[in-house]
Order: C-alpha cells, then structure tokens, then sequence
C-alpha cells in the first residue's frame, strides 16, 4: 500500500499538538499523590524551567530560602527533589544512599556512554562494585598512587621541558592547559601505559577536538531529557550529533584496545588498569565485564582527565 508523503509535516504536527495538550491538561489538573517537599508550582508542560534563568545555581539558592533545605520541583515532566544544605544532602547521599544511588536516564548516557554502562551512569549493582573496586585499587587508591609515581615525576618533566620550548621561543605558556594535558597523560599513562596527550601531531589534535566536543554536547540543554515522550523527535538535533560522535569514539576505543591487547606481551608482571580491566572480561568466577563496559570506562577516564 503506497503512502502519501506530503502528508508526514501533518501528521507531525498533529502528533506534537497531542502530547502538547496532554501534557497541558495534566498539569492543570494533577493526579492526587502522597505529600511532597514544597517548592514552585511551575509553568504548564514545562515545570520549573523557566525559573531557573541564566545561572540555575543562583536562582536554586534563592528558592531554598523560600521553600526550605529541600525542594520538589517539576522540571518538565520529571520530578525531582533539591537537597540545598549539608544536612539534608547528607541524608540522601549518605543515610539514604542505596535508595537515591541510581541515576536517572539521559541523552548523554544513553548515546555517549554506551546506553550508561560505564562507572558513573550504570545502575547500583553487582557490575558497579566491581568497577569500583577495580577502580580504587588500581588506578585511585593509596597504593595505586604509590605504585604510578616514577609516571607523575616523567610526566611533569614532559611538562616543564614543553614549557621551555615554548618560553624560548617566545611563545605563550597555558599553564592551566599545560597542566590539564600533563594530568591527561599521567592517567593515560596509568590506564594504557601511553601518553593520550601529544604537543603535536595531526592524530592528537583530533583527539583534542573529539574530547571538546564532547564534553561540549554533553553540557547542552536537552528538552528530551525532561520531557521524555518527545525525546524521539530530538526538536533540537543534539541526539543525532551524540550518536555521530559516539561513533568515532567506538571506533578511537577499539583501535586502543587492539593495539594495548597486542602489546600485552610487553607488560607481563607489570600490568596497567586496561590489563586488569580485560582480565575480568573472561573471568570463570564472580561477575564479569563486557567489551562495552571496558569501552564505556575507558571513555570516562579519558574524557575525565582532560577535566
């Protein structure tokens, strides 16, 4: 059966106004529930969104003094609950931790963190422990920090000589950029025993860019994430450019991956994270790792090191 085409902007257009109206009405007229925190009653559809201006941190805090310590708020069609002082964030992140541990979906875990199969979207859990425990041991904690010294020490001596080059040739030094790579590098080193950071080079540059980038999208308002049931449409085009990086991402990891499983010979009895890390891919016993759980790790290391 053939399909009149001209018809699809219609249809469209119809089927925004729907969800448009429904979610118009259901904001007018709210379904009973069991008591909430106080706080804004919000616009129709989009909630308190519009309160939040220019600078949400600023305009949070001035509600706090209206509402109190915490806050419920409709941020689209999403609910959520604003802890706004020491105690109170106490309680959800230490007391009531378990309950309040799982992160809600987004655009960007969803398509830059492997659909949030990483350590800081995946659900609390079994495969969570065991990424952090992997975590501290190897890369974050006391003994790990010991252990990788010898590379902070030839890391900083990276940084001062590129300082020099640059000061003699009366060049500017970005002493915050010079020391955002020289961490970079330090954490690449501990992670795939390389530096991810070059001074030059057509390869590291794009890197550079891809890692912006990204950092970049993910930072972006996206009306999806609050009103879920348009997400499909993606209004603003921010889903479609996440999954065009995502992909060149997936294929940088699993070039890096290759290379490091083909020069693991090269470390025996002196593994780095990424052999750990592998080790628990084909482990007989307890949980496992899957390839997309190592890419979305290994994602977040680098991308946070750059930080």
């Amino acid at each position: 059966m053939a399909i009149d085409t001209s018809l699809l902007p219609e249809l469209a257009a119809a089927t925004l106004l729907f969800f448009i109206t429904r979610f118009f009405i259901r904001s007018l007229f709210p379904k009973p529930s069991r008591k909430l925190p106080p706080g804004p009653r919000g616009w129709p559809l989009l909630g308190a969104l519009p309160l939040l201006g220019n600078m949400p941190h600023v305009a949070l805090a001035k509600m706090a003094k209206r509402y109190g310590p915490v806050m419920f708020l409709k941020m689209g069609t999403n609910s959520m609950v604003v802890a706004s002082t020491p105690e109170a964030a106490r309680a959800f992140l230490k007391t009531l931790d378990i309950n309040f541990s799982n992160r809600p979906p987004n655009a960007g875990a969803t398509h830059l963190a492997y659909d949030a199969q990483d350590m800081v979207f995946a659900d609390y859990g079994a495969r969570w422990k065991l990424l952090r425990k992997l975590s501290n041991l190897h890369m974050l904690g006391g003994k790990a920090l010991e252990d990788w010294s010898q590379v902070r020490t030839v890391e900083l001596g990276h940084m001062l000589r590129a300082m020099l080059e640059l000061s003699q040739r009366e060049e500017p030094v970005v002493v915050p950029e010079m020391l955002s790579f020289s961490v970079a590098n330090m954490i690449g080193q501990v992670i795939l025993s390389r530096r991810v950071f070059e001074t030059k080079g057509s390869e590291s540059n794009e890197f550079k860019d891809m890692v912006v980038e990204l950092m970049t999208t993910a930072g972006y308002f996206n009306i999806g994430d609050f009103i879920p049931s348009i997400a499909w449409l993606d209004i603003q085009g921010i889903e479609r450019g996440m999954k065009h990086l995502h992909k060149k991402f997936d294929k940088l990891l699993t070039r890096m991956i290759e290379e490091h499983t083909a020069s693991a010979h090269e470390r025996k009895g002196n593994p780095d994270f990424l052999d750990v890390v592998m080790g628990h891919q084909g482990n007989s016993t307890g949980e496992k790792l899957t390839l997309t759980n190592i890419k979305a790790l290994l994602l977040v290391c680098i991308v946070k090191a750059r930080l």
